[in-house]
């Protein structure tokens, strides 16, 4: 069992680490099956180019560079000559930093590095567990489905939808299929997003979930989902991600 504390900066979980001898923080990312950094931070690391798809308010493509990461440690974890994909991540330090201004936003690590066991998310005590020590006994099931990214089947206006389940994703991403066919209303103040009255999970309904519509074919390419969700509906409740037993456990 390993603890790691993390600091919720705009429902995005960041923990601290260092990246070959560089400290700042990291994106805990479920929605990224290969760690990224921040570019601007590790301008001694080249490698080959490709395009990569980018979740921010909206889906959209970026250059980036497939390179190997000397040294990566977090909490008592370190992994060595791990691959990587080096990308220009402004966009998301930016936001950070409206939030606090001195942020060192390193990069976001992905499923490769944690995804060979359970993780235990407490989002009211700021902490991540791997590999718990908890019983499930009480907590309400859900099938995860460990696809090109890991993907859970939620309830929308009283359909039922797929997901990429992403601890990186503080609103909600639809297909821009589903505007018009669902109640959403305008947030005030906030041009592109909309409130949905109502998503469930089995028993859980989560209310007023804050959610974008947009273009997600560059997700759709790797996996067939009608969205992107993770901090609303892991948030509010102790959340179970067992990757190697492909399930999610809400308490």
């Amino acid at each position: 069992m390993e603890n790691i504390e993390f600091k919720n900066l705009a429902g995005i979980m960041l923990i601290p680490a260092r990246a070959n001898g560089v400290e700042g923080w990291f994106a805990f990312d479920t929605g990224a099956m290969q760690t990224s950094l921040n570019r601007s931070y590790f301008p001694e690391l080249v490698g080959e180019t490709k395009q990569v798809a980018i979740f921010d308010e909206n889906v959209a493509l970026s250059g980036a560079a497939e390179t190997n990461l000397q040294e990566l440690v977090f909490g008592n974890i370190a992994v060595n000559d791990l691959p990587v994909i080096l990308m220009d991540m402004t966009y998301v330090e930016t936001s950070l930093r409206t939030v606090e201004p001195d942020i060192r936003f390193l990069g976001s690590i992905g499923m490769e590095a944690f995804g060979n066991v359970p993780i235990l998310l407490d989002y009211e005590h700021s902490k991540i567990t791997a590999a718990p020590d908890i019983d499930t006994d009480g907590a309400e099931k859900f099938p995860l489905s460990m696809e090109a990214l890991p993907v859970i089947t939620l309830e929308l206006a009283g359909e039922s939808h797929r997901f990429v389940l992403d601890t990186g994703a503080n609103t909600c991403l639809l297909s821009s299929e589903l505007s018009g066919t669902i109640t959403a209303t305008p947030l005030p103040d906030s041009p592109g997003v909309y409130v949905i009255s109502s998503v469930k999970a089995g028993t859980h309904q989560y209310q007023n979930v804050n959610a974008v519509f947009t273009d997600l074919s560059h997700i759709r390419d790797r996996v067939d989902v009608d969205g992107v969700i993770g901090y609303q509906i892991l948030s509010p409740q102790l959340s179970l991600l067992d990757f190697p037993n492909a399930a999610l456990y809400l308490f």
